[in-house]
């Protein structure tokens, strides 16, 4: 084992630890006022009680939590789950079956496959840690903005997801040696890391930008890559399209279990549902500070990716479309959550963070927000 990974193995163990520990604090120290009046919707769904820490595995569930261990025990059962994707539920089956029913034989499986989530969450994130700096150690060529990089993606506001019952750890660890590997072409790694990072999360289609520009670089250079690539990076595409045909046979329809939440995609209620988010602004003071954040951040983002431009268009592309493709619902609903996954947000910051006074402040304004939304998930408060 490398040194560097020695230090990222010590660095995550420390924040996963620090968060943990944070969270148990936070439920023993105080709660909130109810009801949250972040959007106009959360208001009639946090009145009632929680599961506390001595529920084990289900304290870390809130939210879309309930939805992923839904699947994990019965599959798409209910055809309103479609718009989940079963890759984060088939980790935490496979934890389960392996590791959790031999040992808690007596437990009832819904309280296992809760624990599977937050053993999946806390493996992943490991894994993610890792992939975050082989990444941006390979396409930064500098390992103090590598190790940056990762530290800013483990500190940043809603990085606390990646200790929960969500599917941002699995996401990342996935998606990013994805990316490792599509950069250093090593593509038998790459593609089946593609495909089922699409089968955890639909963002996984824009995976193919990096590998189409990387190609069309070559092709602009007089460089010959093979023919095939561009099919490897239709990989995600295919994926998403098999699965949705796959629900489809079995009369699930994705596209009607996204509006079941409220998510139009490109039709004219999508602008009606954008305008009313945007008009509860104005009406609700929670609603101001978290819909204020989740367009702050989205814009962050954003720019992010346009400052990236230059240097890694198809990161750049990626991390555009992971942003977009859920505005174009009509949604701003967890956008927070979603940019966690754009990753020229933590290229530029590692190198404006070679600025100790922006590495300082950065750190600051990133902390106080990861502890307000980490407070708030584990009152029951949404949080993205």
């Amino acid at each position: 084992m490398t040194k560097r990974w020695r230090t990222i193995i010590f660095l995550w163990l420390g924040w996963y630890l620090a968060l943990m520990t944070f969270q148990q604090i936070n439920w023993a120290r105080f709660t909130l006022q109810r009801p949250d009046d972040g959007y106009a919707w959360t208001g009639g769904m946090t009145t009632g009680s929680l599961d506390g820490p001595k529920t084990g595995g289900w304290f870390y569930a809130r939210w879309d939590s309930y939805r992923y261990i839904r699947i994990a025990q019965n599959g798409y059962a209910d055809p309103k789950l479609a718009t989940f994707f079963p890759g984060y539920p088939i980790m935490m089956r496979i934890a389960d079956e392996v590791l959790l029913s031999p040992l808690m034989a007596e437990d009832g499986k819904s309280s296992r496959m809760a624990l599977a989530g937050v053993l999946v969450s806390c493996v992943t994130s490991l894994i993610a840690a890792l992939g975050m700096m082989t990444l941006a150690e390979d396409r930064l060529g500098n390992e103090s903005d590598a190790f940056r990089s990762t530290f800013y993606l483990l500190v940043f506001p809603t990085a606390m997801f990646m200790v929960q019952i969500y599917t941002e750890s699995a996401y990342l660890a996935v998606s990013l040696w994805a990316l490792v590997f599509t950069y250093r072409m090593q593509w038998k790694w790459a593609v089946p890391l593609m495909i089922y990072a699409t089968l955890t999360r639909p963002t996984g289609i824009f995976l193919c930008f990096p590998m189409l520009t990387q190609w069309l670089d070559y092709w602009w250079r007089g460089n010959r890559l093979p023919y095939w690539m561009l099919l490897a990076a239709a990989s995600p595409g295919v994926t998403f399209f098999l699965f949705n045909a796959y629900l489809g046979n079995n009369g699930i329809d994705t596209f009607k279990a996204q509006q079941d939440f409220g998510r139009y995609l490109l039709q004219p209620q999508a602008v009606l549902a954008f305008m009313q988010q945007i008009g509860w602004m104005g009406v609700a003071g929670n609603g101001t500070v978290h819909i204020g954040l989740d367009i702050v951040l989205t814009l962050f983002a954003t720019g992010m990716c346009l400052l990236e431009w230059n240097r890694h268009s198809g990161l750049a592309l990626y991390g555009l479309g992971a942003t977009y493709v859920s505005l174009a619902t009509g949604q701003l609903v967890s956008q927070n959550r979603y940019v966690l996954i754009v990753i020229p947000i933590f290229f530029v910051l590692a190198r404006w963070g070679r600025n100790p006074i922006i590495d300082h402040v950065w750190t600051i304004i990133s902390l106080l927000l990861l502890a307000m939304y980490l407070i708030q998930f584990t009152q029951g408060f949404w949080t993205g």
